[in-house]
């Protein structure tokens, strides 16, 4: 009885914000496309096609800010285990998924055809995966065009971007995630599309060695100091950057890095490295003011 309690509550709230959302034949032809995958999620609500639905939408809206989801779209819960009888309720008439998510195609199929949105694969080329994945939000989203003129502009605001930072010194940088503990960090390098920014920007990655499959690797701080010319940039996450920073202040290894010593360590917005084109962009952005504070 409590489950079905829960689920009847549930759905009489859901009736409610379902009434904001418009009918597909009241609203044109724009397909009402569910998201589980995050990338594919801010690359439709780029081409202005809004999913109205994807999980996790306090830590989406932290993560993604840019483009701003609306106030109507269902939160469909943990992006691992999404909430399929709410999804089922939304009714929508497609579903993107992530690739990691493949083996739950068939329960999703039970709902709305799906799609699958790939990001990271066995070609290690996320930059011209999340290309390929506007494509395709662009197809579903019958904005075809639209598609191909964003990734246009993308393509434009990263030659400014370049232009821009062409005028400093061209310093090697990492750009790190710190963990909270102080002692290590991920950075990130070949196989992410971060790496592939950076090189379209004209920033050079200090970061040479090997990654994981999604491009980073967990490194030791003291691996820093093997580039004594390098800058960091680590990704300001909130909380668990300030329990970092309060550990690396107590450390006389990261004190006597070289980039720390000579003022070249920055905290930076934080942005979504396995997102997709918008996150690019707004990496991009991120990185390109970065260096231009860092002193030379």
């Amino acid at each position: 009885m409590p489950g079905a309690r829960r689920r009847f509550c549930l759905l009489a709230a859901l009736q409610g914000l379902l009434a904001c959302v418009p009918d597909r034949a009241m609203a044109g032809s724009a397909p009402r496309v569910a998201c589980i995958d995050w990338a594919a999620a801010e690359s439709l609500a780029w081409l202005g096609c809004m999913p109205v639905a994807v999980p996790d939408l306090v830590t989406y809206r932290r993560w993604l800010p840019e483009p701003a989801l609306p106030a109507t779209t269902i939160d469909l819960g943990m992006r691992n285990e999404p909430n399929l009888e709410l999804l089922a309720a939304v009714r929508p008439d497609r579903i993107l998924l992530s690739s990691w998510q493949a083996g739950m195609r068939a329960q999703f199929s039970l709902i709305a055809p799906v799609d699958l949105a790939v990001v990271f694969d066995e070609r290690r080329d996320p930059w011209s995966r999340i290309r390929e994945l506007l494509l395709q939000a662009g197809g579903l989203a019958e904005q075809a065009q639209g598609a191909r003129q964003r990734l246009a502009g993308f393509d434009e605001a990263l030659a400014g971007l370049r232009r821009a930072v062409s005028a400093r010194p061209r310093r090697p940088v990492y750009v790190a995630v710190l963990d909270e503990r102080g002692s290590q960090a991920f950075v990130y390098g070949k196989g992410s599309w971060v790496d592939a920014v950076m090189d379209r920007i004209g920033l050079r990655n200090a970061w040479s060695g090997p990654t994981s499959f999604y491009g980073n690797s967990l490194v030791e701080i003291a691996r820093f100091a093997a580039d004594a010319e390098a800058a960091i940039l680590y990704l300001d996450q909130g909380d668990r950057t300030r329990r970092a920073e309060a550990n690396l202040r107590a450390s006389t290894l990261w004190r006597g890095l070289p980039a720390v010593a000579a003022g070249r360590v920055a905290a930076v917005p934080a942005f979504y490295p396995l997102g997709g084109i918008p996150s690019a962009l707004r990496c991009a952005r991120i990185l390109a003011d970065a260096v231009r504070g860092i002193a030379g």
